[in-house]
């Protein structure tokens, strides 16, 4: 008993998704259709990835509190404004275990454009085997996972990564 629970606490993040590309699989973003809060201020307001199915998606997970995230916000920015002025697809932030006041405060202060839903207890991230951030996946018109970063974005990553979800 004792070492089956420390095998499921030493356990770590999933990585499916790692290998699922490794092996040259693009695998459906998992979760697409569940619904989390929106993070404006807004009440009871939800959405879910499968919203934007149809078009390219930069999923990024974010914290206020984590300076990795906030070095390569302007660059995320970058890739939002890319995306929304070509029409080809958007960016959506997944804020990861942040209290909703710093991460609408850390929206405003990098002036985010692009819409950002809130993860609150990790569970969502946790799909992805997220658990250090910044993460960002990419996703295609169809919904799957095209090119995946665990850490901080360039703008050479950004721009291959869109130019292969764009191909998909």
């Amino acid at each position: 008993m004792a070492l089956l629970v420390f095998g499921l606490t030493t356990q770590g993040s999933s990585r499916a998704l790692d290998a699922a590309m490794r092996a040259g699989r693009t695998p459906p973003a998992p979760q697409a259709a569940r619904s989390l809060a929106v993070l404006d201020g807004v009440a009871g307001a939800t959405a879910s990835l499968a919203s934007w199915r149809g078009h390219v998606v930069i999923v990024n997970f974010w914290a206020a509190w984590c300076p990795t995230c906030i070095a390569e916000a302007a660059r995320i920015e970058r890739a939002q404004r890319l995306l929304a002025s070509t029409g080809a697809g958007t960016v959506v932030g997944i804020d990861y275990k942040d209290v909703s006041s710093a991460a609408i405060r850390y929206v405003h202060r990098y002036r985010l454009s692009y819409p950002n839903l809130r993860d609150p207890d990790g569970s969502f991230a946790g799909a992805y085997g997220t658990d250090v951030l910044p993460e960002t996946f990419v996703l295609d018109r169809r919904s799957r996972v095209v090119a995946l970063l665990r850490g901080e974005v360039s703008d050479a990553w950004l721009k291959s990564a869109i130019a292969r979800a764009e191909r998909a």
